[in-house]
């Protein structure tokens, strides 16, 4: 059972309503009220384990890519998924992430159909679960105990993943590793790729982060444009997370030095748990701002809070 105070289905809530929301509430309150409902709604572990499922579905899926592509004879792509790793990780991660990305080349140039196949099985599974363990700790962070029925959650998160997902993927691509790909762009076109992925990637995270607020908990949600102010702090946190970690993993000499080849994995890794734990607090923030509309003013639930699930008017 979650110990957070559910949050009440709000009807007729939009955009507008958002800010005056945040300012009579006051920001600090908003935010230091979604941390106390993160915590006790246990999201730092869905964040857990939605980070492993990440990192699950992650490295099948590198090796999957590079294995279709020697299988297609792709040989650019192949180039350009080894230059991301190198420029991505440090020297001793690097080492081994690029024989890992070596086994996936020859899985595929032998033509072993049948191991390209497992890994792309292995990528979409790991990410669907990922998908379908992130409704569970948003609806908990709204203080829904229920979850939806498995082929109804399931069928969900094979959607988001295919959606929300993908964006996702490729604004991590433009942001945080988009440098290593410098190489591959003509000299008149390399200067404006550098600024433009930036922006772009930005631009990418909203819709991503909107449609994953929308759809994941189990309940009816209120319109993107009233989500937007806790979308706009899971963008912001996950947005500094992936460019500071990338920038810390390539400047550091230590981390490489310390960890050796575990490096890059452990890098991943703690990327991956924080992203998570960016999105969960993204969520947190969105359902408190409601939360703080309908007039629940304690994110923790008390025996002095009525916790009637009613819908409440806008």
């Amino acid at each position: 059972m979650s110990t957070v105070t559910h949050v009440p289905e709000t009807v007729g809530l939009d955009g507008s309503d958002a800010p005056e929301t945040a300012r009579r509430t006051g920001y600090g309150k908003l935010f230091s009220n979604a941390f106390i409902r993160l915590r006790y709604a246990d999201g730092f572990s869905f964040a857990r384990s939605l980070a492993f499922q990440v990192v699950l579905a992650v490295i099948p899926g590198i090796i999957f890519i590079v294995a279709l592509a020697a299988r297609l004879g792709e040989g650019q792509l192949r180039s350009m998924v080894a230059a991301v790793i190198e420029s991505l990780t440090p020297k001793p991660a690097a080492e081994m992430f690029l024989q890992v990305f070596q086994q996936g080349a020859a899985a595929g140039s032998g033509g072993n159909l049948t191991a390209i196949i497992v890994g792309g099985v292995a990528m979409l599974v790991g990410a669907v679960t990922a998908m379908a363990q992130l409704q569970r700790g948003a609806s908990r962070i709204y203080g829904v105990d229920s979850d939806r029925p498995t082929f109804e959650r399931y069928g969900l998160a094979t959607v988001l993943t295919l959606t929300a997902g993908t964006l996702i993927g490729v604004a991590f691509v433009l942001t945080a590793i988009g440098a290593g790909l410098n190489p591959y762009f003509e000299d008149e076109l390399l200067a404006v790729w550098r600024w433009v992925r930036w922006p772009l990637g930005l631009a990418i995270l909203p819709i991503a982060f909107g449609f994953l607020f929308k759809a994941a908990p189990n309940r009816r949600q209120p319109t993107v444009s009233w989500l937007a102010v806790g979308g706009a702090v899971a963008v912001i946190l996950w947005f500094a997370v992936s460019v500071l970690l990338a920038f810390y993993l390539n400047a550091s000499g230590s981390f490489g030095d310390t960890y050796g080849p575990l490096a890059g994995v452990i890098g991943f890794m703690l990327w991956a748990q924080l992203s998570a734990i960016a999105i969960f607090y993204g969520l947190a923030v969105a359902a408190e701002l409601e939360a703080a509309r309908a007039g629940v003013c304690e994110p923790r639930q008390d025996e002095s809070v009525d916790g009637a699930r009613e819908v409440v008017p806008a």
